[in-house]
């Protein structure tokens, strides 16, 4: 089936992790869709499914190769979000229980992976320290999380078509940002300026970035 629409996330206003993710869930989409009765909410719940069980999976040391599983997992899981957004693009499947879905187990979803991280490293170390670290890291990301989501509800009170404008400013932007990087890298000091601006956000630690960590940490 051919896509109708191809769907690209910015590299400037996305996670890190979608660098890789997204064009992974788009070779994964046409194979998704062949799958009879598959729908974007489907694949939310087997996203938060495999990220749940690859993070309980960190600290169950009596399943063989437990780490290497949630090595796996984990990310796998996080491709899945991307993939439910291009299953309900490519289907026109949309609905307010799918949007709500998919917001919740992503919040969710640090949580699960935050407190099997803490919980496995307190089984190796019996320092109880590492528990309460676990939730004070939880705690800021749910504060980060909620700072944005009220400063983009504020502004949509303000003005109305809030989203709209801001979609338009982040398409120029994006072309901007491209037709700069052309530029950019035909110089070694410019590749390097372009490599950076492209993965800076890395540095935001999103849950995007704390599955892939997770994942690599985990292959030790």
């Amino acid at each position: 089936m051919t896509s109708k629409q191809r769907v690209v996330k910015t590299f400037y206003y996305g996670n890190w992790a979608d660098i890789w993710a997204f064009p992974l869930a788009e070779r994964i989409l046409p194979y998704a869709l062949r799958i009879p009765g598959i729908t974007p909410n489907k694949v939310t719940l087997v996203g938060f499914g495999a990220y749940t069980i690859g993070s309980v999976l960190l600290f169950m040391t009596n399943v063989p190769n437990h780490l290497l599983w949630a090595a796996f997992l984990i990310p796998f899981g996080f491709v899945m979000d991307d993939l439910d957004g291009q299953v309900a693009r490519e289907t026109n499947l949309y609905s307010e229980l799918g949007n709500y879905l998919d917001k919740v187990l992503d919040v969710l979803k640090m949580f699960i992976v935050t407190a099997s991280l803490s919980y496995a490293v307190f089984l190796n170390t019996q320092n109880i320290l590492h528990i309460y670290l676990g939730f004070i890291a939880t705690a800021f990301f749910y504060i980060r999380y909620y700072i944005k989501l009220e400063s983009v509800l504020r502004q949509t009170e303000i003005d109305k078509e809030y989203l709209e404008k801001s979609g338009v400013v982040m398409k120029n932007r994006e072309s901007e940002l491209i037709k700069r990087h052309a530029i950019l890298e035909k110089t070694t000091m410019g590749k390097l300026r372009a490599f950076w601006e492209k993965n800076r956000t890395i540095f935001l630690v999103d849950e995007a970035e704390f599955a892939v960590f997770t994942g690599f940490g985990d292959r030790k």
